[in-house]
């Protein structure tokens, strides 16, 4: 008796389960059936969509390649050419490194100018790595040493400079050496002494940083030295015409 009722309430409750599956079915049938389309939409579009970056990959990488081969053949001018055509147009990786490479074959080409404005259109991307982008403004500021004045130099410069910047040694070392050639010597030892205060400075930036702290000084010393001997000149200058003047006044007293 006992497993005559066990077995009728499971047949109630399974045809109470089936009857609930096929409500819900014809409620939201239609749903689920569009919820799965846009599943297997959504899983084939991931894939055309990952087979076309792959492609585009592909193709810039080959591109890139050939750019390269161009910058050994010493084929500068396609080199360039080839580069800054990735830069604008291959995958953001790709465009990125050819965008690096142009500038640097237009700066070997002599071409600063267009060198100095392809390395800041790197420098001002939106969402490009940092440490590209600060390694782009960089040599930006180094292209233009030999021309800018140092206002325009430690405008440049003073955002890598900052704790934590990654190329803040290297941009520190660059406006010291720009103080240098505008002839801001205090600014020059200034910016030097911040390097060898630096415990983790590269060992050739401290040399350097020792080297040119010796050249100012021994600039200092010449300046030193250059002054003294005019002051010595002209108090010579002036005794000579004291002694003049006293040799021809002492005629005039005789007679």
């Amino acid at each position: 008796m006992v497993d005559s009722n066990e077995s009728f309430l499971r047949e109630i409750k399974e045809e109470i389960d089936r009857e609930r599956i096929e409500n819900l079915w014809k409620r939201y049938g239609t749903l689920i059936v569009g919820a799965g389309a846009l599943v297997v939409v959504a899983v084939a579009g991931f894939q055309i969509w990952n087979s076309m970056q792959q492609r585009a990959a592909h193709e810039a990488g080959a591109a890139y390649e050939q750019a390269l081969n161009a910058v050994f053949a010493k084929n500068l001018d396609e080199a360039a050419t080839k580069f800054s055509e990735i830069a604008k147009s291959g995958p953001s990786g790709y465009a990125l490194l050819a965008g690096m490479q142009a500038a640097a074959t237009l700066a070997e080409q002599g071409k600063t100018a267009e060198a100095i404005a392809e390395f800041e259109t790197i420098a001002k991307r939106d969402g490009g790595d940092q440490l590209f982008k600060g390694f782009a403004t960089l040599q930006a500021a180094a292209l233009r040493i030999g021309d800018a004045d140092f206002n325009e130099m430690q405008n440049r410069l003073a955002p890598l400079i900052k704790d934590g910047e990654p190329w803040r040694f290297n941009a520190q070392e660059l406006l010291a050496v720009a103080a240098v050639k505008a002839g801001e010597f205090e600014a020059a030892k200034a910016g030097f002494e911040k390097i060898l205060a630096e415990p983790d400075v590269p060992p050739a930036m401290r040399q350097r940083a020792n080297l040119r702290m010796l050249q100012i000084a021994g600039s200092d010393g010449a300046a030193a030295s250059s002054e003294a001997q005019k002051s010595e000149g002209s108090a010579t200058a002036a005794g000579g015409d004291e002694a003049k003047a006293s040799g021809e006044a002492a005629p005039a007293s005789t007679k």
